[in-house]
């Protein structure tokens, strides 16, 4: 701007100069020999048209045009604020049902590995995504000594599972991006599964003299009522006998809840491919998880 105004002034001085010169020769020349003074010559290095703006100077890109180039580059990771991305995809689980979550129940017990996997699909935008899934959860698990708190000595059982769960939930993730391909994942989950497949019980005694009456360990399946005094007429937990659901009067649920708090990381090379690590702790004790997905 320094620069315009220094020529404009440049262009009038050298206008104002030009003008007095001629008036003065149109004072000293005689009557009628004055002649018409000659217009004024632009000052050396005065623009021709001292109002015609500079041209102005070229604007360097910003980031987000930055940013938008890179999303819309190939296969580039880049996610744009305000846009929602979908993905389709797998995950497996694997949960880890402690010992001392049974313990809040009853005496015995033992912890048990879940395996659990189905298909998810994810929506994600501004760094946040929820991802639903319906998944199959085996709750398998061998004969183990199991009683009440409350309950005598001659009250151990050996409970096997069969139980099976399909699992309707729904995970809400927050990032926070250390990268266009690395973020840390942190949130929750919510859902429910629908519990089927059998729970049998059965009354056991003492298999030798070192069965243990407070932990159940060395205990043995009871043949049938009258076996020892551990296996009475109480009830008719023998041979095969599968424990009722919930609407049959049993303890067998038909529903259980998933609620969890969980973190992870979350990893994506490619536009079209994002990979999850989870872990967390809710009602079905702790999980490991892995998330495979392919962006639609």
């Amino acid at each position: 701007m320094r620069k315009v105004f220094s020529l404009l002034a440049l262009g009038l001085l050298s206008v104002w100069s030009s003008s007095a010169w001629a008036g003065n020769d149109t004072a000293l020349a005689p009557p009628g020999d004055a002649k018409p003074a000659p217009d004024a010559a632009p000052a050396a290095g005065a623009p021709a048209d001292a109002t015609t703006p500079a041209p102005a100077a070229a604007t360097a890109p910003d980031k987000d045009s930055g940013m938008v180039a890179d999303a819309e580059a190939g296969g580039s990771p880049v996610e744009l604020p305000g846009k929602t991305y979908m993905f389709v995809g797998a995950r497996y689980r694997a949960i880890i049902l402690p010992k001392f979550m049974m313990n809040l129940f009853g005496d015995g017990g033992k912890t048990v590995l879940v395996n659990g996997f189905g298909p998810e699909f994810a929506f994600r935008k501004n760094a946040f995504e929820y991802n639903l899934s319906i998944w199959y959860a085996g709750y398998g698990m061998d004969d183990t000594p199991f009683k009440s708190k409350t309950d005598g000595v001659n009250a151990w059982e050996l409970v096997s599972s069969h139980l099976k769960s399909i699992f309707i939930t729904s995970d809400f993730l927050w990032s926070q991006d250390f990268s266009p391909e690395f973020a840390l994942n942190y949130g929750m989950g919510g859902g429910f599964g629908i519990i089927f497949g059998d729970l049998n019980r059965i009354q056991a005694k003492p298999g030798s003299a070192a069965a243990d009456g407070n932990t159940g360990a060395g205990f043995v399946r009871c043949t049938g009522p009258g076996d020892t005094a551990y296996c009475d007429n109480s009830n008719n937990h023998y041979a095969n006998y599968t424990e009722p659901s919930w609407a049959n009067g049993g303890s067998k649920p038909i529903l259980f809840p998933w609620f969890v708090l969980q973190t992870g990381l979350r990893y994506k090379p490619h536009k079209n491919f994002a990979a999850r690590l989870d872990a967390g702790f809710g009602t079905s004790g702790f999980f490991l998880g892995l998330g495979l997905d392919y962006g639609l």
